[in-house]
């Protein structure tokens, strides 16, 4: 195994030294900054006079503009232009802006294509194999938002450099948040942005591309059915009512459909029960669980609370995560359970007597 494919495959072990190499860099930024005063200081007042060179002769060396210049004589009693660096300071925000895109860089590994799972005849081996491979799609996903998440929290609303008050409308713009005042933003950005459970992306996962597939996520790598909305950005559904203008999105790799699904779920409003639901989970100290946050799907599908069932049932069924019989969803005791429950429509079913005469009678 070459060194790229092991620190693909260990991003916390990565992330972990890059996170040394910020502390050992912020550490001597001001370092370098007092050295380089202190060269300043040091400098003594009066300036030796030139040597006088001769007028067809020019110097050996000559200083750049960078540089700055003091003469000495060497052994032979000629003197000579020496060049003296004066070390530049280095900005916390610049080093820290650097460290920023060198750890962004790192939680993104080379994504591996999507795999033939349509040839994997045994359902087993292609379970297995389909959650194995999203499963480090929805750990690098994650990975990204916890470090989102540590980036804003670093933010000070009122001693934002020019680079974050910029980084701080990107984000708002892309998770609909529309005050422009930082506090605002960043207390909002951190209710919003937050991990999804990977039980819930791998379940969603296999039931929009069939297990990996579907016409889209093999033309598209678009794993969770997401929409677009302008004229060729991805694939038309076969289905598409007329007049209506919706494509199925199509991504450069899977990597960006799971990135965008978590996203989703993180900034439209249609999901806010969901986020309500894994902010109370959070306040109460409890875990955040996927067959919770499954209550916060109810207008992914038009198929309302059935398929928030069948989400649950490939909870369940395939192990994704601890499964409890007796769940504390159903109780209201729980601080959270009102906002699990799920309004199941009502069914009318004919009644075979009511409406039937008695014989005999007109």
């Amino acid at each position: 195994m070459n060194i790229l494919a092991f620190l693909r495959k260990n991003a916390w072990l990565t992330g972990l030294v890059i996170f040394f190499i910020v502390v050992f860099l912020l550490n001597n930024t001001q370092k370098l900054t007092f050295d380089g005063v202190q060269t300043e200081q040091l400098k003594p007042e009066s300036t030796p006079p030139a040597p006088e060179f001769s007028k067809t002769k020019k110097p050996d060396i000559v200083a750049k503009d960078d540089k700055k210049s003091d003469y000495s004589i060497d052994s032979k009693g000629q003197t000579s232009i020496q060049p003296i660096t004066i070390p530049r300071a280095v900005s916390s925000a610049n080093v820290a802006a650097r460290i920023s895109h060198a750890i962004e860089s790192s939680l993104r590994p080379k994504v591996e294509p999507l795999p033939d799972f349509s040839g994997i005849v045994d359902v087993k081996t292609k379970k297995a194999r389909f959650f194995d491979y999203l499963g480090q799609l929805a750990r690098t996903a994650n990975s990204k938002i916890v470090q989102i998440r540590k980036e804003i929290q670093r933010m000070q609303p009122h001693r934002l450099t020019k680079q974050q008050v910029q980084r701080l409308n990107r984000l708002s713009k892309n998770h609909k948040i529309k005050t422009k005042v930082a506090a605002e933003q960043i207390d909002l950005l951190l209710r919003k942005i937050d991990t999804v459970p990977a039980a819930l992306v791998l379940a969603q996962a296999a039931n929009e591309s069939a297990w990996g597939t579907s016409r889209f996520a093999i033309q598209g790598n678009n794993l969770f059915g997401q929409w677009c909305f302008s004229l060729g950005c991805g694939l038309i559904p076969s289905g598409r009512p007329e007049g209506e203008i919706y494509e199925v999105r199509k991504f450069k790799n899977p990597q960006e459909s799971v990135d965008a699904y978590i996203r989703n779920l993180n900034s439209h409003a249609s999901y806010i029960g969901l986020r309500h639901i894994r902010e109370c989970l959070i306040n109460n100290d409890q875990i955040v669980t996927a067959r919770a946050l499954s209550a916060g799907l109810i207008s992914y599908s038009s198929r309302g609370v059935d398929y928030i069932d069948d989400i649950r049932s490939m909870i369940r069924i395939n192990q994704l995560e601890p499964w409890q019989k007796s769940w504390w969803g159903n109780s209201d005791q729980h601080p959270c359970s009102e906002l699990v429950q799920l309004i199941r429509p009502i069914i009318i079913t004919e009644d075979p007597i009511h409406g039937i005469t008695i014989p005999g009678e007109p």
